[in-house]
């Protein structure tokens, strides 16, 4: 009880007036202080650790070689056909997107290839259109038939399916 009658009886000195040549100073080392702690984190995400460096480098490789899957088959004549007519018809409020169905590969005579699906995205959902098995160098482009369950080459796909009919009857 004593320590509260102390304080109440303390005296409150006003607060001191700050200088702007103080102020200049502190914005100064608060700058310093961020861009030092900027650098050390930026520093500590991209050092390569022991434990992990191959993980990582194997990671890295994984993701090239399924940018390179999603751009190979991004270039077809087809999914670059339903793109653009997804685009048109919908008055730019859909587009056409290219998106790993799952996140694992799928064997395909040796080879675990990634399974991708073109969609019409619209701002309510996402629409399939059709899945595709790519490899990891993207020469070799399989499409999924969902009828019989099996993997078609794009030469059977367009013979059987008609791919770029498909737009000139929407």
């Amino acid at each position: 009880m004593a320590a509260i009658v102390l304080l109440s009886h303390a005296t409150i000195m006003p607060p001191r007036a700050s200088s702007s040549k103080t102020t200049i100073i502190a914005g100064i080392l608060a700058g310093l202080l961020a861009a030092g702690l900027g650098a050390f984190y930026l520093h500590q995400q991209s050092a390569p650790h022991s434990d992990n460096a191959p993980a990582a480098s194997s990671q890295t490789a994984a993701q090239e070689q399924n940018a390179r899957a999603v751009d190979a088959l991004m270039a077809l004549p087809e999914i670059k056909a339903w793109s653009a007519h997804i685009e048109k018809a919908s008055g730019g409020r859909a587009h056409g997107a290219v998106m790993e169905t799952s996140p694992e590969t799928r064997l395909v005579d040796g080879v675990a290839c990634y399974q991708l699906s073109f969609f019409e995205s619209t701002p309510d959902a996402a629409h399939r259109w059709e899945s595709f098995v790519v490899s990891p160098d993207g020469k070799r482009i399989l499409v999924e038939d969902i009828v019989n369950g099996g993997l078609l080459s794009l030469e059977q796909w367009r013979k059987d399916n008609a791919p770029m009919q498909r737009i000139a009857t929407q």
